[in-house]
């Protein structure tokens, strides 16, 4: 990418954006705060595996109602303005899980809590992406996305510790002061200007080999997150028999181990200026570990599986945010970044409509291994293509 005009302050990541990674981390510990120990507590509601499966799958199909929308929306508009009303949606979706009983209130509450995930799981990298200088740009997006990985480690930390000495309910009272604090943090992003474009460029966009393989990748890797939110708490739970600070200790050391290599995977990426070797050697190592994660007896073996399977996740997901800066034109980042996560969301919901189905064939530890050889076969036929169009080159504007 043909680099764009320093600005004065030529800092690797400067102090006025750390609001960015802050945020993220916020968001994702309070999402997981409340989403690691959910499957647990729908199940002690009376819920079916199946219905389970369905609620989880809401959060993230309800995501997609109105997720390209708003991507749009924050181009036309102020982005930061969007990131709040996000941020209020969540604090009333807390607020409401707090007193739900009936199925029905848990998916209505899904579908709250959805929207205020695309907006956060949108808006903020795109408005990031935006501000922010192409510089040095894989170490930025992963300082960025550290934010988000602590967040995933703490949250269920935090929800494992708490639930330890309260239950659930009471847990969540936490989840709602850190999304009153969100509120107050999403206040000091740096905004960006909107812009006028016609829609039809956003199609243009998207007609290109490179976005199209890029979509068809990022879903099909996108299936074990959904596999993993509906089966991995409850196969620590339930079949391993893990206690609650266990299960929070276990997300933890994940969550910081992400955190640690994000860096030195930003650096690999700025160094060699390809995203090849990132997808392919993470999709491996990620499929692979994720199918193992089916062995893992003991926290120290969990989390030693998790680790590993993590290290392949790390550059996947760097990659994701990397091609998204360089495919698409700075000015329509809302738009496009909201396509990318509704595809995202897409396999997501497959991999928890899937593993809701299949949990009473194979068990919890049996939709890992279908996952983790279902992401291997496909990125191995994919292989050709991400190689053959996945190259980094600027957009047009």
């Amino acid at each position: 990418m043909k680099p764009r005009a320093v600005t004065a302050l030529n800092l690797p990541f400067p102090a006025r954006l750390m609001t960015f990674p802050l945020c993220g981390f916020l968001y994702t510990a309070v999402l997981w705060m409340m989403f690691s120990f959910l499957p647990v507590h729908l199940k002690s509601r009376g819920l079916s595996d199946a219905m389970v499966g369905v609620v989880m799958g809401f959060y993230s199909i309800s995501a997609l109602v109105l997720m390209i929308p708003l991507g749009v929306l924050s181009d036309r508009v102020s982005p930061k303005r969007v990131l709040l009303g996000g941020a209020v949606l969540l604090f009333m979706h807390l607020v409401g899980l707090r007193i739900a009983q009936a199925w029905y209130a848990f998916l209505a509450l899904a579908v709250l809590g959805g929207l205020s995930w695309a907006i956060f799981q949108t808006v903020l990298l795109a408005l990031f992406l935006k501000v922010v200088s192409p510089t040095q740009l894989g170490v930025k997006i992963a300082v960025y996305q550290m934010g988000s990985y602590l967040g995933f480690g703490l949250g269920p930390l935090l929800a494992g510790s708490l639930w330890g000495d309260a239950d659930y309910v009471r847990m969540l009272g936490f989840a709602v002061a850190g999304a009153a604090l969100l509120i107050v943090l999403v206040l000091t992003l740096q905004d960006s200007d909107p812009i006028r474009f016609n829609l039809g460029d956003y199609r243009k966009d998207l007609k290109q080999p490179r976005a199209l393989v890029f979509l068809a990748v990022w879903m099909l890797y996108a299936t074990h997150f959904g596999v993993e939110q509906t089966s991995y708490t409850l196969l620590m739970r339930h079949d391993l028999g893990f206690t609650s600070a266990q299960v929070g200790w276990t997300y933890m050391a994940v969550g910081l181990w992400m955190a640690v290599i994000a860096p030195a995977t930003g650096r690999g990426f700025d160094a060699r200026q390809s995203v090849v070797w990132l997808l392919a050697l993470g999709l491996v190592i990620s499929s692979i570990f994720q199918g193992l994660t089916a062995y893992a007896q003991a926290p120290s073996q969990m989390i030693a599986v998790r680790v590993m399977h993590t290290t392949g996740d790390v550059p996947v997901i760097l990659a994701m945010g990397i091609m998204t800066a360089a495919f698409f034109p700075q000015g329509r980042l809302g738009g496009h970044s909201a396509v990318v996560y509704a595809v995202r969301t897409l396999g997501v919901f497959a991999g928890n409509y899937a593993a809701g189905l299949v949990i009473p064939l194979v068990g919890y530890r049996g939709t890992f291994v279908a996952s983790g050889v279902l992401v291997l076969v496909g990125s191995l036929v994919l292989l050709p293509w991400i190689r053959r169009v996945l190259h980094m080159q600027e957009p047009s504007a």
